[in-house]
């Protein structure tokens, strides 16, 4: 006769113990891959942190027909003392000062250059590094918080000057 059969087996036959281990076998490894998938194991949790940007920079990337830029973060315009600030988006170069006694920088975004103890006249002249014409460059001056004058130029390679007396 055989092996005796429980009365499971010999209602449902031998296949359908076959067919419920598959379907067990599937429902855990289903689970298992979600799990894996959510990114529950096999990673530890980083801390949250906040990146503050010291300064602004310009990234271009270059492809046929395509440019990006990356924006520039604000700059805060000190309560006290004189600054020149230079706006834009890409590169530029130029000069700044007092009564002959003139800095000369290069750099891009938005930008502040203190002149330490100002009197008499004031300069700045900046020029645009490229050929774009989207965008001014924009030289201001700023005394204890206030805009005393500025100049804009959206022309290529254009050039931005201001001189003020104090």
């Amino acid at each position: 006769m055989g092996q005796p059969q429980g009365i499971a087996e010999r209602i449902f036959g031998r296949g359908f113990f076959m067919i419920r281990k598959w379907v067990v076998l599937f429902v855990v490894l289903s689970l298992v891959g979600i799990v894996v998938l959510s990114g529950c194991v096999g990673q530890q949790s980083t801390p949250q942190t906040t990146k503050v940007p010291t300064g602004s920079s310009t990234q271009k990337t270059q492809e046929p027909g395509n440019q990006t830029v990356k924006p520039t973060t604000q700059v805060t315009i000190p309560v006290t003392g004189v600054f020149v600030k230079v706006s834009y988006l890409g590169a530029f170069n130029g000069t700044y000062g007092m009564n002959g006694a003139m800095q000369q920088v290069k750099n891009s975004g938005d930008r502040m250059y203190e002149i330490i103890n100002a009197t008499g006249n004031v300069t700045a002249t900046f020029y645009k590094q490229d050929g774009s014409t989207k965008h001014d460059i924009t030289v201001e001056l700023w005394k204890n918080g206030k805009s005393l004058t500025s100049a804009k130029n959206t022309t290529p390679f254009g050039k931005a000057s201001i001189t003020y007396k104090l």
